[in-house]
């Protein structure tokens, strides 16, 4: 008997086993239906049925005030509340319709127009309001508030409460949004969204020649990837979908308006830009399970100006919304040597000419590399034109003892090329550190040159970019052939046409690089004329 029960399904470890694998399916599944919404779909579905079934008395009897309330224009007919704020930094209007903000002020700063930065602009939404999905209409709140920039509101959705708090940092430039609902609903469930509107003031470029350096985009971090997405440069209308979001933001160069995840529920995004209507819209989507009793939902917002220190105050993932592209990598290292130049000059354009010194610097040991390399292939010449004639019947032969010279004179025909494949990665990378820098915006050098973020309006650098790369091209002893030497002639008009409607801090890179390397080539001709007498 005793053999007997110890073999029975029913002794003790054996429950307490089978309740231990239950509470942790009952654990792990609710943890999944809450952080992914889209989870086992059908069952929410028919435990939405089922809690609106065993909907409570007080619930039940408010639900048909509310109810129709809801199913008229007129949703919660409640008084029209707005409430303004300013600071150093940024003025705007909050008002209840969404907790929308409205004529958003960038109090630092002007365009270039020197009319005042606003963010958020829009006919129809408001910056950071918040929507019903199934109903793309503003949530109508009654605003309250409870202190200078913080403010809470309370919205009824049918049998749903939504409690929304918003709080302005004035020392990070950011603000904190939560969202509380309690007894979400199927109409609740079908998505909750706040909204990022723009309109699309860059004008497109008709040149394909002088494309425009301005430029305004959606950026969306979403499953650990990265997209931006130029809007103002489209020619039909835009509409994308995102999963899996944690960050979407509106921006120009200069400035953004960011939306930076901080639920339990993960949510997804929708982009829309219509070229012809000027507007674009980003928004980000929370659909959660309708039979959870209650979720809430936290963002940091963010709308100002696209300066590395204020967004890594803010949050240490805010910065991905300065997009410097594929060269980042490098691109970050060189913005901050910049400003640490900057805070020893106190110039942005004296801190971009200390760059460049530094930057050839690090690439002179390369230049000398290339340039003994070019000398012995110059020294050369007469012995590889004599391999031509002699092997001009075989190939083979003429490469195998082509190489077998170039070995014994240690000479190397891409060896002049070194120096400026270096260098490319390096334009690339300053062109979208100072197409993105706040700090240059405005900011002036000496003289005509009074902002360092816009084109010399007289293109006196452009004209000495040619000049200066022309000078070094004739400069510089070649070993191309005549059609190579002539294609390679035009570059420095190219570049000149280029600069013209890049940024003048670009440019001046570009006059000093090409004068450092003016002086360096006359270096090297006076070595290798030592040398040779």
């Amino acid at each position: 008997m005793q053999e007997q029960n110890k073999s029975s399904f029913f002794d003790p470890k054996t429950i307490f086993a089978v309740v231990l694998v239950a509470a942790v399916w009952f654990g792990w599944q609710t943890y999944l239906t809450k952080k992914y919404p889209n989870y086992n779909k059908p069952a929410q579905k028919t435990a939405t049925k089922e809690a609106a079934k065993t909907a409570t008395p007080d619930a039940a009897a408010a639900a048909p005030a509310t109810v129709e309330a809801q199913s008229t224009p007129t949703q919660g007919q409640i008084t029209e509340k707005e409430y303004q704020f300013q600071d150093q930094n940024i003025t705007f209007t909050i008002t209840n319709h969404g907790m929308g903000l409205k004529n958003v002020v960038l109090n630092k700063y002007i365009d270039y127009e020197k009319k005042p930065i606003l963010l958020g602009q829009s006919e129809t939404d408001t910056l950071f309001e918040m929507k019903l999905l199934s109903q793309q209409k503003p949530l109508e709140f009654d605003l309250k508030e409870e202190a200078p920039g913080q403010y809470v509101g309370v919205a009824q959705v049918g049998t749903s409460t939504v409690t929304r708090t918003l709080k302005y940092d004035s020392e990070k430039q950011a603000f904190t949004n939560k969202v509380v609902v309690e007894n979400p609903n199927e109409q609740v469930a079908q998505g909750l969204t706040f909204v990022v509107p723009e309109k699309i003031t860059v004008p497109q470029s008709t040149s394909w020649l002088f494309p425009s350096y301005q430029h305004q985009d959606f950026f969306v971090k979403h499953n650990g990837k990265t997209e931006t997405v130029n809007f103002s440069a489209a020619k039909e209308n835009v509409a994308k979908q995102f999963p899996s979001v944690s960050l979407v933001s509106v921006s120009s160069q200069y400035f953004a308006a960011a939306i930076l995840d901080k639920s339990e529920i993960i949510p997804e995004t929708s982009v829309t830009a219509s070229p012809e209507g000027k507007t674009a819209k980003a928004e980000l989507i929370y659909k959660p399970a309708a039979n959870l009793p209650k979720f809430s939902l936290e963002q940091i917002f963010f709308a100002g100006p696209k300066n590395i220190e204020t967004l890594k105050h803010v949050d240490a993932e805010l910065p991905a919304v300065i997009d410097h592209g594929f060269f980042e990598v490098i691109a970050r290292p060189l913005l901050y040597v910049m400003k640490a130049c900057f805070s020893m000059v106190g110039n942005w354009g004296i801190a971009i000419i200390l760059l460049t010194l530094l930057v050839r610097f690090c690439v002179l040991p390369f230049a000398i590399m290339s340039a003994k390399s070019m000398k012995a292939m110059q020294k050369i010449q007469p012995l590889l034109q004599n391999l031509r004639e002699k092997y001009k019947n075989d190939p083979m032969a003429l490469n195998r003892e082509t190489m077998a010279l170039m070995k014994e004179h240690k000479a190397n025909p891409l060896g002049g090329c070194l120096p400026m494949l270096l260098q490319i990665p390096i334009f690339f990378a300053l062109y979208r550190v100072i197409g993105s820098s706040i700090e240059l915006y405005h900011s002036p050098f000496y003289g005509w040159i009074t902002d360092l973020s816009s084109p010399d309006k007289f293109f006196v650098l452009p004209i000495l970019v040619g000049l200066t790369m022309f000078l070094q091209q004739k400069m510089t002893p070649t070993t191309m052939d005549p059609a190579q030497a002539k294609i390679m002639a035009f570059l420095p008009l190219v570049f000149t046409l280029f600069m013209l409607q890049l940024p003048s801090g670009l440019a001046l890179y570009m006059t000093v690089s090409a004068v450092f390397g003016i002086v360096q080539q006359y270096f090297f001709l006076k070595d290798s004329k030592k040398v040779t007498a």
